[in-house]
């Protein structure tokens, strides 16, 4: 991220390593790189390779230094990226640091940054170095660099600087810098794990485990703590886990601390549990035991602690508790005692998310269908419509009903006319039902019959309505024109 003024702004860069052959001078000619798709022109640059010239400076290069040599899989361990000064020994920060490798887990957040002398080809140069935490996630050999850009003078984090250094001043130009790869061989665990490993792996010494009593009753809870020291560079910490026992609940607390809570469940209990645990030493390649031993405890069973806030009393004396009496009416009852999964149903209930499944994937076929296939949609509902409209039509001419079967009429024509245009049925008119006829039926008696209903529908718009004729004996016709608009769907 580029600070342009008071914001941030992305930079994007791709380095390309060349090696030359030969002296003489070359260049890269101009090309175009899409961009969000925009057209972005890459200008030509040039370069002069010379024959052997000490005065040339060194190419600028990041280093990077592993500082554990010994490396196995799950270990953390710290990586030194370092920028060597530059001409006139100025120092530059760095940003967007990354360390590049297929089989390790970086951690974004840098351990440190420091500013110190180093030896670099044999002279002592002021370099910027941040170190940072990896770890290995697979077994195997594998090659690993570092990037990042130069920043100037932007130090994004607190930095220690140790002797005279020069932070040149001016708009820090921002280079993409690599190192060379460094190989690393990382080292599987031994096969012969023990009991209690939660992947700590470095040098812990445990110190003696405190109970916060040694007396108490049942089912009262003791916490019992327990500290373990680290003697080398160890960024994560896994407590042990908590084991099974039958005499006593033990509760872990939780993580970083490597506490916990036991409950002892019967009287009989005169120590408390051995609790397992062990951590992998990458100096020397082996396991070693860090079990947490048992303590002596005292266990009381006569009643419960009187001390518990719930029984607290001070109005009553304590008194043990008992069951209460038998139940004044029955409960639920149940037909069967025999469990449900082993009931005939319950095979075929079993079956019913299948049938759901099937059901929704028909659905959404037929769904996929009638999408791609609009127009036959429309039709298929048309002749639904259409037999619905029927109906009513035939109810009217029962009824002798002259103004209800002129609504059906009409209506009825422009549901069936209506899927080829496509169009709303009440917006089509005469003219629209008449060009899906064939030129002898549009000119012959069904064309006619369309003629007069949509007149005799056009009267109730008239300034004096004239008397309707006999609609009812155009029923034979308007079913006959009906028949053929549907035989066209």
């Amino acid at each position: 991220m580029r600070q342009n003024g008071g914001e941030f702004r992305p930079l994007t860069a791709f380095v390309h390593e060349l090696t030359t052959t030969a002296t003489g001078q070359f260049t890269v000619s101009n090309f175009t790189v899409m961009v969000s798709g925009q057209p972005v022109e890459i200008p030509a640059a040039t370069v002069t390779v010379v024959g052997d010239n000490s005065s040339l400076p060194p190419p600028r290069r990041l280093l990077l230094e592993p500082l554990v040599k010994n490396i196995y899989l799950g270990q953390s361990f710290r990586v030194r990226i370092l920028l060597p000064a530059g001409e006139g020994n100025a120092i530059e920060a760095l940003r967007e640091i990354q360390i590049n490798g297929d089989i390790l887990m970086t951690d974004k957040k840098p351990l440190s940054f420091a500013i110190q002398t180093i030896n670099f080809n044999g002279q002592l140069k002021p370099a910027f170095i941040c170190e940072m935490s990896v770890t290995p996630i697979m077994a195997g050999t594998a090659k690993v660099s570092a990037q990042g850009f130069t920043a100037g003078r932007e130090f994004t984090a607190p930095i220690s600087i140790t002797g005279q250094v020069t932070i040149p001043g001016g708009v820090p130009q921002y280079a993409l810098l690599l190192s060379e790869a460094v190989e690393i061989q990382v080292h599987p665990l031994p096969a012969d794990e023990p009991p209690g490993f939660t992947g700590a792996m470095a040098k812990l010494v445990r110190e003696t485990p405190v109970l916060s009593t040694n007396r108490l009753h049942v089912g009262e809870p003791i916490h019992l703590s327990e500290i373990f020291r680290n003697d080398g560079d160890y960024t994560h910490f896994v407590p042990p886990a908590a084991p099974r026992s039958r005499e006593w609940q033990i509760i872990a607390d939780k993580p970083p601390a490597s506490g916990f809570t036991l409950i002892p469940q019967t009287d009989a209990v005169t120590n408390t549990p051995v609790i397992p645990f062990c951590a992998f030493n990458p100096q020397t390649g082996k396991y070693y035991d860090l079990t947490i031993p048992a303590l002596p405890v005292t266990v009381i069973g006569d009643g419960l602690p009187v001390n518990l806030p719930a029984l607290e009393n001070e109005n009553s004396s304590a008194a043990p508790l008992k069951l209460s009496g038998l139940a004044t009416s029955a409960g639920k009852t149940v037909a069967s005692l025999k469990p449900l999964q082993l009931r005939g149903w319950f095979v075929l209930v079993q079956f019913l998310p299948v049938a759901g499944f099937l059901a929704l994937w028909q659905w959404d076929r037929r769904r996929r269908y009638w999408e791609a296939h609009p127009d036959l949609f429309r039709r298929r509902q048309a002749r639904r419509t259409l037999r619905r409209e029927k109906r009513t039509f035939e109810r009217a001419i029962a009824g002798q009903d002259a103004t209800a079967f002129l609504q059906c009429a009409m209506s009825a024509l422009r549901i069936a006319a209506a899927p080829h245009f496509p169009a709303e049925p009440r917006a089509l008119v005469c003219a629209d039902v008449l060009a899906l006829l064939d030129a002898q039926d549009k000119n012959g008696r069904v064309g006619e019959t369309v003629r007069k209903v949509f007149e005799a529908a056009d009267t109730q718009f008239a300034a004096t309505i004239p008397t309707p004729t006999d609609l009812l004996a155009l029923a034979a016709d308007v079913a006959a024109a009906l028949q053929k608009l549907e035989e066209k769907l």
